[in-house]
């Protein structure tokens, strides 16, 4: 029997042996058992995280009430809340699929889980709201939306609520335990400080937009395709792992990465309206690639914010520099 408690040393060994794979998930489906994760380490990150973004909101709120900003959309924060039940019931169900059925957990939460969480905070506003108040909404809903993820992630709560613990296996990649809500923090975090500057200054609504597109769907394909197809493997490293920086072995590949390729030639045809032709004729020639170089070079969980800059300053660049 396979033990739970031990860690390969190189993260991404456990897609090697796929009985391996799923008889260490089924020995610990949550990821609580092992007695090598060192949870001291997410428990000081959400002291820090939870007091920022709850700074932020009750911040927000008080200056929306005193009329410093402009007014918080009450329907956005409804279908925000809508979006959020709808998430937590989705987890379930491919949480469910994977202890079934012994589907990777790398397949749900790419192809059923990734698009609806990342976007909910950047695409809501703009159902509901116009001009400056966009950007208010954006910073409250990010904010609510990083609280919302401690409530149903954080070690803590998971061990005491039965119902998150279990919609958590569908996101709770084995190779990222016991640093998978971090991970996921820091990059919604940097990919938020990318697009909200961008979302401020500039009109067009696809340069932000392609870009998220490019992340969810591109990089959401190309981890599926890579494991299960993937022949032409290249490495790089997480942020953080196992108590240092840039550290850890992990893998894409050429099969994977061209996903991001294919992706992002067909949202930019899908919004070619959007452009003069010289302009989607440079976009086309230019963004599919450096794109895919961004995913390709970026760290383990982190490709999202290197995706945003480029993509954004790209899109920004065509649309104002060529007529």
């Amino acid at each position: 029997m396979t033990d739970p408690n031990s860690e390969p040393a190189k993260p991404m060994d456990i897609h090697e042996d796929l009985d391996k794979y799923f008889k260490v998930l089924h020995a610990d489906p949550y990821g609580l058992k092992n007695e090598n994760y060192d949870w001291n380490g997410e428990d000081r990150f959400v002291a820090v995280a939870s007091t920022f973004y709850l700074l932020i909101a009750s911040g927000m709120i008080l200056a929306s009430q005193q009329g410093w900003i402009p007014s918080i959309s009450i329907k956005a924060l409804i279908f925000f809340l809508a979006a959020s039940v709808f998430e937590l019931g989705g987890k379930i169900f491919c949480s469910y699929l994977v202890l079934k059925f012994n589907i990777r957990i790398n397949f749900v939460r790419k192809l059923g889980l990734r698009p609806w969480r990342k976007l909910q905070a950047f695409v809501i506003p703009f159902l509901f709201v116009a001009g400056d108040k966009i950007i208010i909404d954006t910073i409250f809903l990010f904010s609510l939306g990083q609280l919302k993820i401690i409530c149903t992630e954080w070690n803590v709560i998971r061990r005491q609520v039965p119902i998150f613990r279990y919609a958590f296996v569908s996101w709770d990649r084995l190779e990222d335990r016991p640093y998978s809500m971090r991970y996921d923090m820091i990059e919604d975090v940097l990919r938020f400080l990318i697009y909200i500057p961008f979302i401020a200054i500039v009109d067009q609504k696809v340069i932000t937009l392609i870009p998220q597109l490019v992340n969810e769907f591109g990089d959401g394909l190309a981890e599926p395709v890579g494991l299960r197809y993937g022949k032409h493997r290249y490495k790089t490293k997480a942020i953080w792992h196992d108590g240092k920086f840039w550290n850890g072995e992990y893998y894409r590949s050429l099969e994977g990465s061209a996903m991001v390729f294919l992706v992002t030639v067909l949202a930019l045809l899908f919004y070619a309206a959007e452009f003069t032709s010289p302009q989607l004729l440079i976009a086309l020639i230019c963004l599919p690639i450096l794109l895919t170089v961004a995913e390709a070079i970026s760290p383990h969980t982190a490709d999202g914010p290197l995706i945003g800059l480029l993509g954004c300053t790209s899109l920004w660049a065509i649309t104002t520099g060529i007529t």
